[in-house]
């Protein structure tokens, strides 16, 4: 039999019975809808977060000095004596490890009294810092490509008789374009040589006064003057306000930053390089694009160690890496996604079923006509290929209307809340959700249609016409 002819005969089925083929399309729809909305929505927000991550410096590793804390031996002494229940052997014990104690650092049992009444004190270390050698000791690294330095602190910007605090990052203008994630919207970024230069963020520009600060315009931080440069861009998709939300409001040569007026602790200095001795809030390295991640991280720390003269226990700098975090957030979505979908997937079980009671009731219909078409010369595989075609048919329908309103339902919800959050909306569709939606709902319709369309195949004539 020619595969028109079978197309014909099985689209000709799925008319005659148009209320029972429409309550088990509807079966499918539901199930290929919730498939297609949950991983398409998954997929999405995957991205944003990933962007919006990667926004704050994604590829960036970031060195911070840290202040380590330790406690004395005499506090642990007094901690141990503290916590004994009052037996005598433990207090033998104590009071002899506890002499041993004031015998080593020299406190008097009067002084130890007075200890014993104050709870336990953290001596905290000289606060560490981050200088000119940790640049030249990361230099040294060969999988480092860009080294950038950060300023970081807050200031009154003036304009007019209008005010705010906003939060100045100084940076290295030589690296810090290069590094960035940020787009410009008018202007410039900052260049090699630039003084008395800020690169602002759109908010400040547009949301923060009354009136839009316009390019070149000049503005007061902390009474002194600054020309604007450049206005970033707002970040782009549902997330992008977040960068600017979290992001520093301005941006300047780390050497104006550092020369900030009102600063009691940091001197003014015009130098353009490294010999000056800066403190600095952070220090940003970029690896090359063929660089061992792990291992670059760990040659970070076993240098840092070396020239600051620290043990791993004693270590006065910690070293942060975005990709952890943004790895970490992605397989957590790609999780939930996955469990979601698996959990609207019964659904297509449910669906299936539907399929299948309805091809077993349109066997038992058509055995009568199954009989003549066997008679008159159709093969086994022919009256098989005809009810496969036929729940393959209603299968396929309700995947694609499935996909429809799914796709429908999602871009309902981003629009939702792209209006509450006053960000631009964004089409959003998975094409892997459509691809995986329009097989599976072939396969299940296939799957569901084979035992029938296999009894109705094996069917010998002379029964078949016989059947009442």
């Amino acid at each position: 039999m020619k595969p028109g002819k079978i197309l014909k005969i099985a689209f000709s089925m799925v008319k005659a019975n148009k209320l029972r083929s429409w309550l088990t399309i509807i079966g499918i729809i539901i199930g290929i809808a919730s498939v297609m909305a949950i991983v398409t929505t998954g997929e999405y927000f995957e991205k944003e977060v990933t962007e919006t991550l990667e926004g704050f410096g994604g590829d960036i590793i970031t060195i911070v000095a840290s202040t380590p804390f330790q406690v004395t031996d005499e506090e642990f002494a007094v901690a141990d004596s503290e916590n004994t229940d009052g037996s005598m052997d433990e207090s033998s014990e104590i009071s002899g490890d506890y002499s041993e104690t004031i015998i080593e650092t020299g406190e008097t049992e009067e002084e130890t009294q007075n200890n014993e009444s104050n709870p336990i004190e953290f001596e905290q270390e000289t606060e560490s810092q981050l200088t000119n050698m940790d640049v030249l000791t990361l230099r040294s690294i060969p999988a480092i490509e860009y080294i950038n330095v950060n300023v970081d602190k807050g200031a009154e910007m003036k304009i007019g008789g209008e005010s705010t605090t906003v939060w100045i990052q100084g940076v290295d203008p030589a690296v810090w374009p290069k590094i960035s994630k940020k787009d410009v919207e008018k202007g410039r970024m900052l260049e090699i040589g630039d003084r008395n230069v800020v690169v602002i963020s759109n908010e400040l520009a547009k949301k923060t006064f009354k009136r839009e600060i316009k390019l070149n315009e000049m503005v007061l931080l902390n009474g002194k003057s600054y020309r604007v440069v450049g206005i970033l861009a707002t970040g782009s998709g549902l997330l992008g306000g977040l960068t600017g939300l979290f992001g520093s409001s301005l941006y300047m040569p780390y050497q104006d930053a550092y020369s900030l007026p009102n600063n009691e602790d940091i001197s003014e200095t015009e130098t353009d390089d490294y010999s000056t001795t800066y403190v600095y809030s952070t220090i940003e390295v970029k690896l090359k694009k063929d660089a061992d991640y792990e291992a670059a991280l760990k040659e970070i720390e076993r240098k840092m160690r070396l020239s600051r003269k620290v043990t791993e226990d004693t270590q006065d700098f910690y070293v942060n890496s975005q990709k952890e975090a943004i790895d970490s957030t992605r397989k957590m979505i790609n999780g939930l996604t996955a469990f979601l979908a698996f959990i609207a997937g019964i659904s297509l079980l449910v669906g299936s079923t539907g399929i299948a009671n309805t091809m077993f009731t349109s066997v038992l219909e058509k055995t009568k006509e199954i009989g003549i078409m066997k008679a008159i010369g159709a093969k086994n595989q022919d009256i098989m290929l005809i009810f496969l075609c036929n729940s393959a048919m209603i299968s396929l329908v309700g995947g694609i209307i499935g996909i429809l309103l799914g796709t429908a339902a999602v871009q309902a919800v981003l629009f939702f809340i792209s209006m509450k959050m006053n960000a631009p909306f964004e089409f959003a569709l998975s094409f892997k959700a459509t691809f995986i939606s329009t097989l599976v709902s072939i396969v299940v319709g296939l799957i569901a249609g084979l035992v029938p369309a296999k009894n109705a195949s094996e069917l010998k004539p002379v029964d078949a016409l016989r059947y009442e």
